[in-house]
């Protein structure tokens, strides 16, 4: 009798990789919990909009969250599950759950800034 063993290495998510998806997984709940304005804010170069631009940025999320619940259910789940990091810059692959029982996965550029990783 020939028995076969398999042994599955995963490997662990660096510190850096955690607070990356931390970072993108928060960004986007906020968008989930309809808290637009401090969705806008974590955008790195948010501290250097204009207001108008602000409001004009905070109206097509809104507008971009309303399109995906018409079509989708209100958003119920967010998590990353993949990430990319080269130096200071990153892209991290988002599943998010709608009430529908869809997931989409999504693409979100991210920039370090003052050691703190937010939305490009």
């Amino acid at each position: 009798m020939m028995a076969l063993v398999l042994v599955v290495s995963c490997s662990e998510l660096s510190r850096e990789q955690r607070r990356l998806r931390r970072a993108a997984e928060h960004d986007y709940e906020l968008m989930m919990k309809g808290k637009y304005e401090k969705f806008v804010r974590e955008i790195a170069y948010a501290d250097s909009m204009s207001d108008d631009y602000k409001a004009q940025m905070i109206d097509l999320v809104r507008e971009h969250a309303s399109a995906l619940e018409q079509q989708h259910g209100r958003m119920t789940a967010v998590k990353a599950i993949n990430d990319i990091i080269s130096d200071e810059q990153a892209h991290v692959f988002l599943q998010v759950g709608f009430a529908d029982s869809t997931c989409e996965e999504i693409g979100l550029p991210m920039v370090k800034v003052d050691k703190k990783w937010k939305m490009q």
